[in-house]
């Protein structure tokens, strides 16, 4: 985020309606619309929690969550919730199955990416912020993974696509495949050690993998080339996706869901469900786009101020506890103190 700040459009934090000026210095770049994107759901039988009845008798409710909707969201503080960029799923084995990242990485290039260009046009580009999870982290069927080869040729493993390494400061392209007219392999994977022999890495001895933890860099050839540039630099399938139609990408750190502030987004969605609940799955599917529209960009804007407030006190040490009182100085929580503080930040 460091590295994109001063593309980043943003809003003054005194006034939401004001965007603050580029502070992008002698060079003129695309200007970057934080994106963010993440999924929820919602059931029929959620409806408010606290109730008035008589004293002496129960509420009575449905057993069960009921029939529910998987949403597949994104949010910007340029024009608020995305409608077209939306995806519904009815979950259940019975229903639409669930969700995957296939299905994700299907609407990235459907729906997400073509809405976000039709919003913003050609002067603007997305960095989109994707949840840290294993559905978002699947890679390609050809991608540059050790966990997808053997010690050696043939077999059943993966058909990686090419690599690289550098040789006397120049990039060499590595074929994992052995070519048609091979004497002894033709058109068959290659394996970890002859990848590792045409690249001068091999040495006598070296096991596929270490047993427990690896202790050196040089310990298995597993570990060697996890450590190869080309297949440090594997993006996942969303990020090949994301990059390659000219946007930019930001994965969260796990277990970290402050940093995106689309959470308070599905808060406030998820409180309209309730509030206009009456049980039936019907009303849910009805009253979802509802939901969804009814929150006010202006209020996306100051969730996006307090993203970019935790992300600062991170960067600068701060722990999870002092991070907490730091964002809280600039909100608008009520202090037991007679001082009060401004919400603009130093």
């Amino acid at each position: 985020m460091a590295e994109y700040k001063r593309r980043l459009v943003k809003f003054a934090v005194d006034d939401v309606h004001r965007e603050m000026p580029s502070s992008q210095g002698k060079f003129v770049e695309t200007r970057l619309v934080t994106l963010a994107h993440d999924e929820m759901t919602a059931q029929a039988n959620n409806g408010k929690a606290q109730s008035w009845i008589f004293e002496g008798e129960q509420p009575l409710r449905k057993k069960g969550v009921g029939r529910g909707l998987h949403q597949s969201d994104v949010i910007c503080s340029t024009y608020g919730w995305l409608p077209e960029a939306s995806q519904t799923l009815e979950y259940g084995k019975n229903y639409d199955g669930y969700w995957t990242g296939e299905l994700f990485v299907k609407q990235l290039k459907e729906k997400i990416i073509p809405t976000f260009e039709k919003y913003h046009g050609a002067g603007y580009k997305a960095l989109i912020i994707v949840d840290n999870s294993q559905g978002h982290s699947a890679y390609a069927t050809d991608a540059l993974l050790t966990s997808r080869m053997n010690l050696q040729p043939g077999g059943k493993q993966a058909r990686l696509c090419d690599g690289w390494y550098l040789k006397d400061n120049q990039k060499v392209i590595q074929a994992m495949v052995f070519p048609a007219d091979h004497p002894e392999h033709p058109n068959e994977p290659k394996g970890m050690k002859q990848v590792l022999i045409e690249r001068g890495l091999w040495k006598d001895g070296l096991r596929m993998q270490c047993k427990d933890s690896c202790k050196t860099t040089d310990c298995c050839t597993k570990r060697i080339l996890d450590l190869q540039p080309d297949f440090k630099s594997q993006w996942s399938l969303v990020q090949e996706v994301i990059e390659a139609a000219g946007h930019c990408c930001i994965f969260l750190p796990k277990f970290h869901c402050e940093l995106n502030f689309i959470e308070f987004f599905w808060g406030a969605v998820k409180r309209y469900l309730a509030e206009h609940c009456d049980y039936t799955f019907e009303t849910l599917k009805e009253n979802m786009p509802k939901a969804l529209q009814s929150v006010k960009v202006e209020t996306i804007r100051k969730w996006e101020h307090r993203m970019h407030r935790w992300m600062n006190a991170y960067h600068q040490g701060m722990g999870a506890k002092e991070a907490q009182i730091k964002v809280r100085r600039f909100s608008s929580t009520k202090y037991k103190s007679h001082r009060r503080v401004s919400e603009r930040e130093d």
